[in-house]
């Protein structure tokens, strides 16, 4: 079997919140953003390996994370066999030309004072691969590859001359000129126009076969996956809930998220509208992301030992408020919702002010009104000196597991 062109092994990244210094000298862990969480995966060589999910679930800190942009907190990160993870820049300098970058958005990604031309001949001379003439040269030869031409009326242009399809077909032009062996495509079609999208990925798929390039495609557009990619990876707030090959997903995806997102996709004719299972509610903080399965709390098949913690019984309170009658029964005996302290598994409230006996057994009475896997993961409702605790089961260890020919983080398999 052939080593994996890029190789990640329990990746993760997690950005530290700045806070006030007053409220730093009341917590004892500095709270951080957990952007990436346990992230296992390998390229291999030739491959488009697709990266799929909402805005904010990691994607792109993930592509900037493997390619060293940005420092990883732990996990190993292995490129063409070799570890890279801890590497200092002097390091890692000499493997930057075999590991390039496509960014989301083509206006950005490009130098204004820079004309088009010396964007793209740049990374020749940045790495001593080329002499100036030399560097031109072959600058013209690939913007006519990428279907920039005239590439010398268009080599001496500016950002601000070319249109947006133009100025992303120069930033791909600008990583291919290193013939590199792998290149994290962020998005690299979201701000274009319809009409232009499919003509970029169509040249991006011949560069590949010309090269023989190896994509890590970063994308939120189901439909672009499923158009690029031989293999997709669900990502849903810093964790890979689901990998495996592009047809076999979409043909029968098995996570609950990812039969979410695949039914959310419009169907053009109207005899075979899908069913469609909608995620209830938010997505969650990703600084304080739930305990167990992070999707349990907008799960339709969630069960009782998927993770229900303190947090979900305030949450299911909140709701509870939108009914105005019930909003004023439960304030009548249970106080308001910002007394409960909510602690792993457990929530609960000072009763010193209360009837303990009568607030217990109102618990006990509204908790059937909750999601069934919410209200069976309670294990008991005591008082406990002054307080009334509401505790809930430890949830099930949870682990990819190998499902049909894909990997899957999910209890119900």
């Amino acid at each position: 079997m052939t080593q994996p062109v890029l190789e990640v092994r329990d990746l993760t990244k997690h950005f530290p919140v700045r806070l006030p210094a007053i409220q730093r000298l009341f917590i004892r862990s500095k709270p951080v953003v957990q952007a990436v969480d346990g992230v296992s995966f390998a390229l291999r060589e030739g491959e488009i390996f697709g990266v799929v999910g909402e805005s904010g679930c990691g994607k792109t800190t993930l592509g900037r994370t493997v390619l060293r942009l940005v420092e990883p907190t732990s996990g190993t990160i292995l490129f063409d066999g070799v570890d890279i993870t801890h590497l200092k820049e002097s390091e890692l300098r000499p493997l930057r030309r075999s590991m390039q970058i496509i960014f989301q958005d083509p206006h950005a990604a490009l130098n204004p004072a820079m004309s088009i031309g010396q964007s793209i001949a740049d990374p020749l001379l940045i790495h001593v691969l080329a002499t100036e003439a030399e560097a031109k040269t072959e600058a013209l030869r690939i913007m006519t590859e990428v279907g920039l031409s005239p590439a010398n009326q268009l080599y001496g242009k500016y950002p601000s001359d070319l249109s947006g399809g133009q100025k992303q077909r120069a930033v791909i032009a600008r990583a291919v000129i290193l013939k590199p062996k792998l290149i994290v495509a962020d998005e690299p079609v979201a701000m274009l126009d319809m009409s232009i999208r499919a003509r970029i990925l169509d040249l991006m798929l011949e560069l590949k076969e010309k090269y023989r390039l190896t994509y890590l495609f970063i994308t939120h557009d189901l439909a672009t996956a499923k158009f690029i990619c031989d293999r997709i990876a669900i990502m849903y707030l810093g964790r890979l809930v689901e990998v495996g090959d592009a047809k076999a997903i979409y043909g029968d995806p098995k996570h609950p998220y990812t039969q979410a997102l695949l039914g959310a996709i419009p169907v053009p004719d109207p005899e075979r509208r899908r069913h469609k299972t909608l995620p209830a509610g938010e997505v969650p903080d990703a600084i304080y992301p739930p305990l167990g399965c992070r999707f349990h709390p907008r799960c339709p098949l969630a069960l009782p030992t998927c993770g229900w913690e303190g947090r979900d019984f305030l949450e299911y309170l909140e709701r509870r408020r939108l009914d105005s009658r019930q909003a004023q029964a439960d304030e009548a005996v249970l106080g308001m919702i910002e007394e409960w302290r909510a602690n792993l598994f457990e929530v609960r409230r000072d009763v010193r002010d209360h009837d303990p006996t009568e607030m217990a057994s109102y618990v006990r009475s509204i908790l059937p009104q909750a999601r069934e896997p919410l209200a069976k993961a309670v294990i008991a409702v005591d008082i406990e000196r002054d307080d009334v605790v509401v505790r809930f089961r430890v949830p099930d260890p949870l682990a990819p597991k190998e499902v049909e020919g894909r990997i899957v983080e999910c209890l119900l398999y």
